[in-house]
């Protein structure tokens, strides 16, 4: 118990650093986790748009479009006659939509025209502006429908008008069940974690391995008279310890911060970040065998994980990367622990326990073992030439 508890106590020296990925994984994850959450219930809702309205025919029929537009919607003055200036200010966010009535708007109208009436910058770019351009459309085609039909200009719009604003009345919403279309809180805060979880495990116990490694330490335990093997069994046991209660906690805060937002599939996610410990462990074990110094430590675990976050989907999402960039993920652990968060994120909770799901969980496992081997074999050659 004296190697486990000394090991335990060395964690001290980088409580800091815990300490500080920590944090930086309760605030950047959860805002990014929050911004691209989506839900079944909420994937599009109407809502109103900010227009900007230019009225060169000033016309009744014109005039009748600009007054259901400003019941209906938030109307602007577009400040500027200029095109380039107005397609400037929709893509800065000044306005949301910017509409232009031409001079013979009216006449066109009258005249049965249906095409090329009215000028529009940047419509439909989003599904609300999609939604407005569609119902100006209908509601010039309803004005027509009501001339065609012998009613005078004014009943025309007047009819048009409380028909529209009856019909804005109604919410438009987009359902969408399927699980693929959506990505949970979950799924943001724990591909996230993918880089903070690792950075703190790389560090913390590739420091603790260090500390076991100094000749002083090695030169107290060996004197202790405890046995070979049951120094290692501490020192493991410490490690196993020290990722587990780490991982806990990464695990423990999503709970609690992801508690309104409702997901059976928590089990799943933690099951795919415990494989992702095992790899922190083994990456862990893997630098201390290289080196002793923090400063190194700190180097090489920021160059590594960082640069696996960047290729394998945590930073930047998958499909704005290269084919080429993608397929060299693959030969990364992070790459396979993204891929099992978006299959968690894709499928129905009652198909995840697949052959696909434990193929990922299994090369997850495979690369820890594999930086497990390296380190045992880093270790054995700096032995052997006593380096």
């Amino acid at each position: 118990m004296s190697v486990f508890n000394a090991i335990l106590k060395s964690t001290k020296a980088c409580l800091v650093t815990i300490i500080v990925y920590f944090s930086v994984f309760a605030l950047f994850g959860n805002i990014s986790a929050k911004a691209t959450a989506t839900t079944k219930d909420t994937m599009f809702e109407d809502s109103v748009v900010k227009v900007a309205i230019t009225d060169n025919d000033n016309s009744a029929l014109s005039q009748g479009l600009v007054d259901y537009l400003k019941e209906t919607q938030n109307v602007v003055d577009p400040q500027t006659t200029s095109l380039v200036e107005m397609n400037d200010n929709v893509r800065f966010l000044i306005y949301d939509y910017a509409l232009i009535i031409p001079e013979d708007f009216s006449e066109r109208a009258k005249a049965g025209e249906t095409e090329d009436l009215l000028e529009f910058v940047a419509p439909g770019a989003t599904a609300p502006q999609f939604l407005l351009t569609e119902k100006i459309r209908t509601y010039m085609q309803d004005v027509m429908v009501y001339l065609n039909s012998g009613y005078s200009e004014e009943e025309a719009i007047a009819l048009t008008k409380e028909n529209m604003i009856k019909l804005s009345d109604t919410k438009a919403t987009v359902m969408d069940t399927s699980d693929e279309n959506h990505r949970s809180f979950y799924t943001g805060m724990f591909t996230f974690n993918g880089y903070t979880l690792l950075m703190i495990l790389c560090i913390s116990i590739s420091s603790v391995l260090g500390f076991t490694k100094d000749k002083d330490v090695k030169n107290r335990i060996s004197v202790s008279g405890m046995h070979f093997k049951t120094r290692n069994a501490a020192t493991i046991g410490a490690v196993f310890c020290l990722g587990f209660v780490i991982t806990a906690a990464v695990v423990l805060f999503v709970a609690i911060m992801g508690i309104s937002y409702t997901n059976e599939k928590l089990p799943f996610y933690c099951i795919d970040v415990f494989a992702l410990m095992l790899v922190g462990i083994g990456m862990a074990y893997m630098i201390s065998a290289i080196t002793t110094n923090e400063n190194i430590i700190n180097m090489v675990t920021n160059m590594f994980v960082l640069s696996m976050s960047f290729f394998c989907g945590v930073f930047i999402d998958l499909q704005f990367l290269s084919p080429a960039i993608v397929k060299f993920a693959h030969f990364l652990p992070l790459y396979w622990y993204t891929a099992t968060i978006r299959l968690i994120n894709d499928t129905p909770i009652d198909k995840i326990l697949g052959k696909t799901f434990f193929e990922y969980l299994l090369i997850e496992l495979l690369f820890a073992g594999l930086f497990f081997a390296a380190g045992l074999i880093i270790s054995k050659k700096k032995e052997q030439y006593a380096v």
